[in-house]
């Protein structure tokens, strides 16, 4: 019986996670993604982006990676040392949120705008 209470449980809260999600927004050009940005989980990622699209990052478990990001028709995509994927824009709970998706399936970043 208490299965179907922790279904309805995880729709629910699953449902309050879309809500407080905006669409993606078209991204323009790359300076606009330019900055610091710091992962959302509690893992201590940060990225920093220059203007011309070049970045340098350190992930969770301390490796670094360089990379670049570009901007074609409003759409973005990365490269990086050790993958390459693309690039979403969003804004929750009133903040900037950039999402990283690999291309291989093999996961997805989420970062906020730090500066």
């Amino acid at each position: 019986m208490l299965r179907p209470v922790v279904v309805l449980l995880l729709v629910v809260c699953g449902l309050a996670t879309i809500a407080v999600a905006g669409p993606d927004k078209p991204i323009d050009n790359v300076k606009t993604l330019a900055g610091d940005w710091g992962s959302i989980d509690r893992s201590p990622a940060a990225i920093h982006i220059n203007e011309d699209g070049t970045y340098e990052g350190t992930a969770a478990s301390g490796a670094r990676t360089t990379g670049s990001v570009t901007v074609t028709s409003g759409t973005a995509s990365f490269q990086s040392t050790t993958a390459a994927g693309t690039v979403t824009l969003s804004e929750e709970n009133g903040k900037e949120v950039l999402t990283f998706t690999r291309s291989d399936g093999r996961g997805s970043a989420r970062m906020h705008r730090v500066k």
